[in-house]
């Protein structure tokens, strides 16, 4: 009789070769990026003598300026393919972090975030979530998902550990943003060797692009009113998790006097954590109600994070990232294949590109809120209000959760009749 374990080793050899090539390119993308990202508002506070509220305007403030460009992103998804866009969001990390190796000015480091925000970053999560859309059946997406996650924790395991290790040889931050170019560099060139084109016929048919209402495009998305609510109560979990990588950095090492080899190591405990539990537990959830799941996540993530506010010795906040990484596992992956679902196959590139916005808004507006709070109020009562928040965004879903049932149980009668009849 197979064991449980076989039965996951046997699904995840049906995934298809070229979903195993994405995933491979992901975990290089992020390993190379991870070399580099923990470390960019410490950078430029430390090094560059830049205050915290302006770090948080120019990473909070500065992306949600060029959202609107987030929208072409998913257009050309639809449109122009998922492979080319993947390559061109890649393309913009090479511009990224070598740029950010030789910023002097503020401004520079604004005009680097506006280049990055609006074709890098974003475009890969709506280009590469689309493709994962496009390779596997709406039964096994949310494994899928959770693979890709898995990942890009497995790079964000090794990037940082392996910065920290170069900065204790005497490795210069200049070095390792130039180390993370060539990194991306390197992606871009397994995407253009190795992957080929998964868009759907009926995205480049235009009689596929209008609904029953005869509306097209955006104007789809914009009419479903249950994929919206459903942005707007995701955006506060994301905007809680929006403060760990730049924020909570100078947080735990300005504050709380956390050394920088720790906090490299934190962040690759994190990373472990979610790449080692979230396959298993997110295949385990997998028919459980999402919206409980995700109230969950918001939960663990507002504990994990804002509980930081009352931590003190290091142990308590190696208790807090495993919280946080608990809620991390189940916040992406859930909530993607939620998105996945929703999308009309012919439109898909623009809702997952909406999507993207709303994470790229609460991820951006997390720091933008958490700079100016730390200025203003303090370290502790900055990450309070921060567990406050997301505390709100756990009870937003559960009040969410019988919509989700009553519309699963109507799609699963729905997918039953052909059959009855």
């Amino acid at each position: 009789m197979p064991t449980r374990l076989t039965r996951s080793l046997q699904e995840l050899r049906s995934f298809p070769s070229q979903f195993w090539v994405l995933t491979v390119g992901i975990f290089i993308y992020v390993a190379a990026a991870a070399l580099a990202f923990p470390f960019e508002g410490i950078y430029l506070h430390t090094e560059l003598g830049v205050s915290m509220s302006m770090i948080g305007v120019v990473f909070g403030l500065v992306p949600v300026a060029v959202m609107p460009m987030q929208f072409w992103g998913g257009h050309l998804t639809d449109r122009l393919g998922r492979r080319w866009v993947i390559m061109l969001s890649v393309s913009m990390g090479v511009v990224w972090f070598a740029g950010f190796a030789f910023v002097t000015q503020v401004w520079q480091v604004a005009l680097l975030v506006a280049i990055e925000s609006s074709l890098g970053w974003p475009l890969f999560q709506t280009a590469s979530n689309a493709m994962i859309a496009d390779l596997l059946p709406r039964e096994k997406r949310q494994e899928a998902f959770s693979v890709s996650r898995v990942a890009m924790n497995l790079g964000v395991v090794v990037g940082p550990a392996a910065a920290g290790l170069a900065l204790g040889f005497g490795v210069t931050f200049r070095e390792l943003f130039l180390a993370a170019a060539t990194g991306c560099a390197l992606m871009v060139a397994i995407m253009f060797f190795s992957i080929r084109e998964s868009r759907p016929a009926s995205a480049t048919a235009p009689e596929k692009h209008r609904d029953a209402q005869g509306r097209s495009g955006y104007r789809i998305v914009f009419h479903d009113r249950v994929f919206i609510v459903f942005c707007l109560v995701a955006v506060l979990p994301v905007f809680c998790i929006g403060n760990f990588g730049s924020i909570y950095s100078v947080y735990i090492t300005d504050y709380l006097g956390v050394p920088y080899g720790e906090w490299g190591m934190l962040l690759a405990l994190n990373a472990f954590i979610v790449a080692t539990v979230q396959y298993p537990l997110v295949r385990a959830t997998r028919f459980k109600n999402r919206m409980v799941l995700l109230a969950i996540a918001s939960a663990a993530l507002a504990l994990g994070i804002g509980g930081s506010a009352f931590a003190g010795p290091l142990w308590s906040l190696i208790i807090l990232i495993v919280v946080m990484s608990l809620g991390e596992t189940l916040l992406s992956p859930v909530a993607s294949a939620e998105v996945s679902d929703l999308a009309p196959e012919a439109v898909r590139g623009r809702y997952m590109g909406v999507w993207t916005i709303a994470w790229s808004g609460g991820a951006a507006l997390g720091p933008a809120f958490g700079g100016w709070a730390m200025d203003a109020f303090g370290g502790r009562q900055a990450f309070a209000i921060l567990l406050v928040e997301g505390l709100v965004g756990a009870g937003l879903f559960l009040a969410l959760a019988p919509g989700w049932r009553r519309r699963r149980e109507q799609a699963q009668a729905a997918r039953s009749r052909p059959e009855a009849a």
